[in-house]
Parts: C-alpha cells; sequence; structure tokens
C-alpha cells in the first residue's frame, strides 16, 4: 500500500504546480492595463534582447493587458507568436532561437489597491508589485527576477 502513496504524492504536487494563468484584477481599466503593460515589456527588453529574443504566448489574451502585452512587446522590437489552441509548435529553421514560452498573471488582492504583474518566460520569471493612485499606476517595489 505505502508504495502507491509516494507516485500518487508526486504526482499530486506536480499537478498543483501549474496554476491558471491571466488577468485576476478585475477592477482595472484599460489605461491602467496598457501602462502595465508597457513597463512589463520594458523590463523584458533589459532582461533579454528585443531583436533577438522571439517569444511564443502560451495562453488566450482575450483580456486588455493580455491585447496592450502583446502590442507592447511587439513595439519595443520582440517577435511575438500569439497563442493559437489548434496549431502544433513548428520546429525553429536551423540556425535560429527557439521561441521562449511567455505567460502572465496579473492579481489583485482583496480590499487593496495593489497590483502584482508576474511574466514568466522560459523557466525565470519577473514580478513587480504596483499602487494605484489616481487611475495612475506607481512601481510599489523593484522587479524580482528568478531565474
Amino acid at each position: 500500500m505505502r508504495a502507491w502513496i509516494a507516485p500518487f504524492v508526486c504526482l499530486w504536487l506536480v499537478g498543483c504546480a501549474h496554476g491558471p494563468y491571466g488577468n485576476f484584477a478585475d477592477r482595472t481599466t484599460p489605461a491602467i492595463n496598457q501602462q502595465l503593460a508597457s513597463a512589463t515589456a520594458r523590463q523584458l527588453a533589459v532582461v533579454h534582447p528585443p531583436a533577438s529574443t522571439r517569444l511564443r504566448v502560451n495562453q488566450q489574451t482575450s483580456d486588455s493587458y493580455g491585447a496592450s502585452l502583446i502590442t507592447a512587446l511587439r513595439a519595443s522590437g520582440f517577435s511575438v507568436q500569439e497563442f493559437n489552441p489548434q496549431a502544433q509548435p513548428a520546429p525553429a529553421p536551423a540556425g535560429t532561437a527557439v521561441p521562449l514560452p511567455v505567460n502572465y498573471v496579473l492579481d489583485m488582492p482583496k480590499d487593496s489597491e495593489l497590483l502584482r504583474v508576474t511574466l514568466l518566460v522560459g523557466r525565470e520569471s519577473l514580478s513587480r508589485v504596483y499602487a494605484v493612485q489616481s487611475g495612475r499606476v506607481l512601481p510599489a517595489g523593484a522587479w524580482v527576477r528568478k531565474e
């Protein structure tokens, strides 16, 4: 009986490790989402050179932040492959870099005016907390990068 417990627990933990992605901040406006997306794209350009980095979005971007993020990434010079659930990932041509998978989480704690943006790029994450004051987004901390 104990021989079955360890594999079951391992599978359960793996299932818990992949959380949902998307915009969970329901009290944001399109203007705030655009400000957050621009700041996210600027920080990503600091970490990865835009002209030589290809990105593949691995989630639906039907929300305002997602659409603004794709626009901001392209304006910064990134090559962005949008999410298509029916498409099979095509192999990269010889001599080119494989696109980095991208996911994002935008969330807002209950009863708070703070927003947290987390961008997962490949095996690393970039995260920052923002405060919302008078319709403007102000950084409430530094960017945190986990490699």
